[in-house]
């Protein structure tokens, strides 16, 4: 006897690759700052003399740097965590905000188009973005930089076996023209 297991929804987050790329780029920039800091600080003067008479200035900024850089990384997490789409039988919903919550949803019998964007990094690195087409909303929601995105194209394909994708594009007249957006 085959045991058949039956999800009533998935979560789907932005790529941790992203959420890492953006932490490291707060690491750089706050070490770009602290290091331009300390050179416009002792910019003309002896590093020496410098660094006896105002050691305490510059431990000081630099523990201020600090909190504002972990400030920024939880912020990022935060956002990361609190950003994210759930796929129903029905739905697909958008939640996002960390304080201020935002709910989109879209109703899956409505969506008539799927696109899958992955560039470079994104192949090389497994993530892209799936832009759905609602005809009910007349709007495009986009997926967007998710882990994976061919394999919950095929979760959207199998939850709507209808479901256009733009390689089976012909002729859509109810979808606006790309210079009409």
């Amino acid at each position: 006897m085959e045991n058949k297991i039956t999800l009533t929804h998935l979560n789907i987050r932005e790529s941790i690759t992203i959420l890492l790329a953006k932490l490291i780029l707060v690491d750089l920039l706050s070490s770009v700052v602290v290091v331009s800091l300390y050179l416009v600080v002792v910019k003309g003067g002896d590093l020496t003399h410098f660094a006896s008479e105002s050691t305490l200035i510059f431990l000081v900024v630099f523990a201020i740097m600090g909190v504002i850089k972990l400030g920024f990384s939880i912020y990022i997490v935060l956002l990361w965590l609190n950003e994210y789409y759930e796929i129903t039988p029905e739905t697909v919903v958008h939640k996002s905000g960390i304080i201020f919550r935002k709910t989109q949803t879209y109703r899956l019998e409505e969506i008539r188009l799927m696109d899958v964007q992955e560039g470079f990094l994104g192949e090389l690195f497994n993530f892209g973005t799936i832009t759905l087409y609602d005809t009910f909303l007349n709007r495009f929601m986009d997926m967007y930089l998710i882990h994976n995105p061919h394999r919950y194209a095929k979760v959207l394909k199998k939850l709507r076996p209808n479901l256009e994708t733009k390689k089976d594009r012909v002729n859509l007249p109810l979808m606006p023209q790309e210079d009409e957006l």
